[in-house]
């Protein structure tokens, strides 16, 4: 009897343990998938500014878009809107059904400019070289940084440039530091090339490779 209390009480604190996980999620706004079915605040709207984000990067017409971590497409379909018919997005991620969620999505706005591209571990494995790789509320996620930016200059067009969002110390419990962000991508041998910083919860930095 005792025993079975106490597996009962581990199975409610593991629910609970979930729970507390998932309401942190959407209290926080960050996008989370499980099981085709995402969790984020009503509100991401409000504090991420698509909008705003998507005129930062300057895009042009059929500039080709990589979409590093897209999860499922909260920027895909819009930065697929900024390249316009004649540019490309690739929605770029390692979780199969997270590309599939990309793809539908796609289907749903008519974007044929969206293709889904399965990453390695190390390497997006993009197909051409691109004019941005674009990469939101991921980079804390990624392990050895300046080594995987590094390598990934291979798919940077010449003045290809890398944008980045990542979350700030105190708004979300995975976080980059900027001066981390700044020190790591200068070790990969780029240079901070604008800052913006009308996110209230994350910093927005973009990079070039640096000329040898």
């Amino acid at each position: 009897m005792e025993l079975q209390k106490r597996g009962a009480a581990a199975f409610t604190w593991r629910w609970i343990g979930l729970a507390a996980l998932l309401l942190g999620l959407v209290a926080c706004g960050h996008s989370h998938s499980h099981g085709g079915k995402r969790y984020w605040s009503a509100d991401r709207d409000q504090w991420q500014k698509p909008e705003a984000v998507i005129a930062a990067l300057q895009l042009q017409p059929g500039m080709a878009v990589a979409d590093l971590g897209s999860g499922t497409g909260y920027f895909t379909h819009r930065l697929a809107g900024a390249v316009g018919a004649g540019g490309r997005v690739y929605a770029v991620d390692v979780d199969r059904d997270l590309l599939a969620e990309v793809g539908l999505l796609a289907r749903k706005k008519n974007l044929n400019n969206v293709q889904l591209v399965r990453a390695a571990k190390h390497d997006p494995q993009l197909p051409e070289p691109v004019d941005m790789i674009f990469s939101s509320n991921v980079y804390h996620h990624l392990e050895d940084r300046a080594a995987y930016f590094e390598s990934v200059k291979k798919y940077l067009k010449p003045g290809g440039r890398v944008a980045i969002l990542d979350f700030r110390e105190g708004a979300f419990r995975h976080f980059t530091r900027r001066a981390t962000m700044i020190e790591e991508f200068e070790l990969a041998g780029y240079a901070l090339v604008e800052e913006h910083t009308f996110l209230p919860r994350q910093n927005f930095l973009v990079f070039e490779p640096q000329t040898p």
